[in-house]
């Protein structure tokens, strides 16, 4: 009998570390990581200064298979890339480990960071085509608790390797503090902000990032007001990222109320509940 039973167990092991883990998992991507400058990014005008690389290919890829739908979101048609089309973004991705941008403008570093964040998500799920989520990529021990691959260094630049925090946490958010920019990063989710339909330029940049905000913000995936329960449901970004739109909630909901998100009626509503959601299935058409 205690043969049977230790045999049982062994059997379910396996089952319940992946309940363990996943439970893990979820806790982490609730608490989302500060903003930590990482100092060797610093803008430093005495860098040498790079050629800038020609995104052209992330632009062609955007252009061809990023589809505005009625519903407000954008999705990717992963199911249709080409072998050609995806090479192409493998050797662009892979020309950036030699690229320094610390000697550029500070518009065009920040630029080339949100180009290339959202060039690195993309490839990150065309190399792990099909699945239902970013967060079903584990690439490392660590992946397994930080619910996706968003630890995992899959990039390199200036031969330095990075995450994909790395990119927002230690270097876009800390050195441009900057509340669009969650608007503009990219998860490879229905529940984020949209992945544009074309690069971000330089000379632009400002506008774009303005249109993100206005594009997000307009879309239930930001605010959902549900009458029957007196409930405002906001994106989960707003509860992970407060810091970076206000002090509290009370000025968060300003924000909103600002932003056109938000009517006064409905921020005046007697017994106002307020809850956070997120929607991590994949962004794809198909």
């Amino acid at each position: 009998m205690a043969t049977y039973y230790r045999n049982r167990l062994t059997h379910l092991l396996p089952f319940i570390l992946s309940l363990l883990l996943l439970s893990l998992s979820v806790s982490q991507v609730q608490a989302a990581p500060k903003a930590e400058l990482w100092p060797y990014w610093q803008p430093a005008a005495t860098a040498e200064r790079s050629p800038i690389p020609d995104f052209s290919p992330w632009e062609n890829f955007l252009s061809k298979y990023v589809r505005s739908y009625a519903d407000g979101l954008n999705r990717v048609d992963y199911a249709s890339v080409t072998p050609a089309d995806k090479a192409q973004l493998k050797a662009l991705l892979k020309q950036l480990s030699t690229t320094d941008p610390r000697g550029w403008g500070p518009a065009t570093q920040k630029t080339f960071w949100i180009n290339t964040y959202n060039l690195a998500v993309v490839l990150l799920v065309l190399d792990h085509y099909p699945l239902d989520s970013i967060r079903d990529i584990r690439l490392s021990f660590s992946s397994l608790f930080n619910g996706g691959p968003w630890e995992d260094k899959t990039l390199s630049v200036a031969g330095q390797e990075l995450s994909l925090n790395d990119i927002e946490h230690r270097i876009l958010r800390p050195i441009w503090p900057d509340r669009r920019l969650h608007f503009a990063l990219n998860c490879a989710s229905v529940g984020c902000p949209n992945l544009a339909t074309e690069i971000y330029r330089v000379e632009t940049l400002d506008q774009q990032l303005n249109a993100a905000e206005q594009d997000f913000l307009q879309n239930n995936r930001a605010v959902f007001w549900q009458p029957r329960s007196n409930t405002l449901q906001l994106s989960s970004i707003f509860d992970w990222y407060q810091v970076d739109f206000a002090s509290n909630e009370n000025q968060l909901l300003d924000y909103l109320q600002q932003q056109g998100a938000v009517s006064p009626e409905i921020l005046s509503t007697p017994d106002l509940k307020i809850s956070y959601d997120y929607n991590w299935n994949l962004n794809t058409d198909s």
